[in-house]
């Protein structure tokens, strides 16, 4: 691993370049983050209720531009493109990480009864509940997933209100016997302490995993 490595991520929403950056500083401090947007990625799946061919196409143009300007790792930050990985495997020898499969692989070895999986765009919480459904399934665990889809949970990480975001998330958990959340979106992850704190449950969030598992795998090939 260089000195200061340069991870492109690539953004669908301004709110999830904070927790990012976070948890960077937290995972691997000397890197250099460069931050690559395009704000229509969640909300056009949204719109769409999928990650369309042409979607795809432009989360994978994103990840060339940061390949091709000099990225040691890529880290796609919208929940909804983590098969795109599959994909950019077969392309590039540059390390590329889907948002959330680390956190996946956490709940995979936790194995909780049930988690409810917290996402402010619906398309992002159906998608999100079906791949780790999938990975839990090839794993052997029986864990009961709950998609969540929260109404005013956007907004709120927009808006950089962090009382608001765990208090919408919390009223969208009211009433649900689970004994885990699982938050989908980097944009939703600031809530993660108060929402622990809120309902006395564990609260696993996808960035600190992810920058923890770019760390080791840069680290492992130098």
């Amino acid at each position: 691993m260089t000195a200061h490595p340069m991870i492109a991520v690539v953004h669908s929403t301004t709110a999830s370049i904070a927790p990012t950056t976070a948890a960077f500083v937290r995972e691997l401090p000397q890197a250099r983050l460069w931050n690559l947007l395009d704000d229509r990625l969640g909300a056009d799946a949204d719109r769409l209720g999928t990650v369309t061919p042409p979607l795809r196409r432009r989360m994978l143009d994103l990840i060339q531009h940061g390949i091709d300007g000099g990225a040691d790792a890529v880290l796609m930050a919208c929940s909804m493109y983590g098969d795109t990985v599959a994909v950019a495997e077969q392309i590039w020898t540059t390390p590329v990480f889907a948002s959330d499969l680390d956190m996946m692989n956490h709940l995979a070895r936790t194995r909780p009864r049930t988690v409810a999986v917290l996402a402010s765009l619906e398309a992002a919480a159906v998608d999100s509940a079906t791949r780790l459904r999938i990975h839990l399934d090839a794993q052997h665990a029986n864990t009961e997933i709950v998609p969540i889809f929260s109404t005013g949970a956007a907004s709120a990480a927009a808006a950089g209100d962090l009382n608001q975001l765990v208090d919408t998330l919390a009223a969208d958990l009211d009433g649900r016997d689970v004994d885990t959340l699982c938050i989908a979106q980097y944009s939703l992850s600031p809530a993660a302490d108060g929402l622990a704190e809120r309902t006395g449950l564990p609260v696993v969030s996808p960035p600190n995993l992810a920058a923890r598992a770019v760390r080791e795998r840069l680290e492992s090939a130098s």
